[in-house]
């Protein structure tokens, strides 16, 4: 009987210890690690083949925000006509209307500085004179520091005599500068002008008694070589200390 009894024994211990050996051979560290296998997720289909967002059809083919027509066309902002048309203030033909080229900015006399004595608004004569290029100004002078006035047309607009930046390049040709000038009350004498003798290289000046109606005057520049202009019209008046003086001019233009 304690013979059969050993012999149990020794067979469950033999168990036990065959057991322990399967379970040794079965350790997890010995088993390859799911992030290396070929098909677990560095397998060239898992995400990084060609298909997989990088293709040329993925975002980056010439249709997709990059064609010509997207933005970078002619028509987009950059066609002459967007900006840079005789209208938008650089004609470059003649007759040349000197509003919109040169600038009514150079206030002189009673006019000038902080003075205030000039005044001009866009009244015009009813039908206007002439071609009615420009703009149609009502010029009313009054005695301030100064018992005269005047207005220089200029490019650019601000710019004097002493100005180093070039003025406005007229086309060839021009054989006279035209205007159309009266006054409210008639008799007075003004001085027109054209061109700033030291920086345009001449300067045409002509002296008129106005009347009340709208007359056409006429500065001869038939003989004058002329390139960039700074001073592109001007006029002057005294006699403000008598009276002041209620300017029309219209229709100023170079041809």
């Amino acid at each position: 009987m304690l013979r059969n009894t050993r012999f149990k024994w020794t067979l469950a211990a033999v168990g036990v210890f065959a057991v322990a050996g399967l379970i040794g051979a079965c350790d997890p560290e010995d088993e390859p690690t799911p992030s290396t296998q070929n098909d677990a997720g560095t397998k060239t289909d898992a995400g990084t083949n060609t298909d997989a967002g990088t293709n040329t059809d993925a975002g980056t083919t010439t249709d997709a925000g990059t064609t010509t027509d997207a933005g970078t066309t002619t028509d987009a902002g950059t066609e002459t006509d967007a900006g840079t048309t005789t209208d938008a203030g650089t004609q470059t033909s003649l007759p040349l209307a000197v509003d919109g080229t040169w600038a009514a900015s150079g206030y002189m006399g009673s006019g000038g500085g902080n003075q205030g004595g000039l005044t001009d608004e866009p009244i015009c004569h009813t039908p206007r004179p002439g071609a009615g290029l420009g703009n149609c100004h009502k010029f009313t002078a009054t005695q301030k520091n100064d018992a005269w006035a005047g207005v220089f047309w200029q490019f650019p607009e601000g710019a004097w005599e002493n100005d180093p930046r070039p003025g406005f390049q007229v086309p060839d040709g021009a054989k006279a500068v035209t205007f159309y000038a009266w006054s409210e009350s008639g008799g007075e004498a003004v001085d027109f002008f054209v061109g700033y003798e030291t920086k345009d290289g001449f300067t045409k000046k002509i002296n008129v008694t106005l009347t009340t109606e709208p007359t056409q005057y006429t500065l001869d520049i038939s003989k004058i070589r002329y390139g960039t202009v700074g001073g592109g019209f001007g006029w002057s008046a005294g006699g403000l200390d008598v009276k002041p003086l209620v300017l029309f001019i219209d229709d100023i233009q170079w041809h």
